[in-house]
């Protein structure tokens, strides 16, 4: 039996991991659940699966985290920022397989993170790397030519730069595909998830960004392919379901079953260049290697005041990316000679935020 520890349990992912652990109950058992804030819904999680431990971090603090994944088998991560970084480590460090579902840690911590993976496993909890990981079975990774990382473009791929600039968070909170919580899905909408996700994929596969390539796929069916040095393309599909990628972290054999791809009515799959003149959120996560580790901290920080903006109508939808990249230059030469740590990251994150707000205050020019 699998103690699973859930870290960000009564989120989209937390709930969809405790969707795996019903299906499984003969594999998989609730070690600890911690949520942010919603201590109503914990307690019902709490009721249904008995955890050993359970906490809540705007109470308890980061200590819960810590608390949590102690004596566990596996920790799914699903909170949101770097407030699991410590606990993240702690794991691996410790023998204990870490199921990533949060893209923060490694944009922030890649090298501190891979450095420490060998007692234990890190696994994506994320349809594109899971993918990735499922094309690379069985082949050299200095087979790999090109990683190309899909893209479901998000709810506005097809508006012009005026319409751009008119969206509001509730057109943005549509997304065509899936379900996921705000935070996300606005990243989608803008498409900095896909640099996120391409700093991610650099790291969890060992190669530079320019072999990592964007491409819009508004079907969501492909979910990410490998063209290997010999010309071929190995792609991985699936019906969007994030219970698949869960329970491939969790489980060799699992007892959950999406629903099929149906061929007959598939009448179409597109494949488009990513347009990083209308979504240029996405070029970060080739830009930003240009800086020093920390600038990553700075990005993710900068774009998390941003959304929270966005969502509450302060910053318009064209303006993420020029709050987004005048943070990052303005501490661009302060980052360049400070050692990546957890300290240093949680500094950095928090200044950046600071700086951010004021730029969108107008409070700075």
């Amino acid at each position: 039996m699998k103690k699973v520890a859930i870290l960000g349990s009564t989120g989209s992912i937390g709930t969809q991991t405790l969707d795996i652990v019903r299906c499984n109950s003969d594999k998989l058992k609730v070690h600890s659940l911690v949520a942010y804030s919603n201590a109503d819904k914990l307690s019902t999680q709490v009721q249904e699966f008995a955890p050993k431990y359970c906490g809540l971090i705007q109470r308890d603090g980061e200590e819960c985290l810590l608390k949590a994944v102690k004596g566990a088998d596996v920790v799914v991560v699903a909170t949101r920022g770097i407030v699991a970084l410590t606990s993240i480590l702690y794991c691996l460090e410790h023998g204990i397989d870490v199921a990533l579902a949060n893209k923060e840690a490694l944009v922030c911590a890649g090298e501190l993170i891979m450095s420490r993976v060998g007692k234990a496993k890190l696994i994506p909890i994320d349809s594109e790397h899971c993918a990735i990981s499922q094309c690379l079975l069985g082949r050299d990774i200095n087979s790999i030519n090109k990683i190309l990382l899909t893209a479901s473009g998000g709810p506005f791929w097809n508006f012009d730069t005026n319409s751009l600039s008119k969206v509001t968070s509730k057109q943005a909170l549509a997304h065509p595909n899936w379900s996921m919580g705000a935070k996300i899905t606005i990243d989608s909408a803008t498409m900095m998830n896909k640099a996120l996700e391409v700093i991610e994929a650099s790291f969890l596969f060992g190669v530079p960004a320019d072999k990592i390539q964007i491409v819009v796929h508004r079907q969501s069916v492909v979910h990410s392919m490998v063209e290997f040095i010999d010309g071929s393309v190995v792609a991985q599909m699936a019906m969007p379901d994030m219970r698949l990628p869960i329970q491939m972290a969790l489980l060799d054999v699992a007892n959950y079953k999406c629903q099929p791809i149906d061929f007959s009515n598939l009448l179409t799959l597109t494949f488009d260049k990513c347009n990083f003149d209308k979504f240029p959120c996405a070029r970060l996560g080739y830009d930003i290697f240009k800086y020093s580790p920390l600038s990553r901290t700075v990005m993710n920080a900068a774009n998390d005041v941003c959304v929270e903006s966005f969502l509450n109508g302060k910053l318009s939808f064209c303006n993420i990316y020029n709050i987004i990249l005048k943070t990052v230059d303005h501490f661009a030469c302060e980052t360049a000679d400070i050692e990546l740590s957890i300290q240093s990251i949680r500094h950095f994150d928090a200044i950046a935020k600071v700086y951010a707000t004021e730029l969108i205050n107008g409070e700075i020019c």
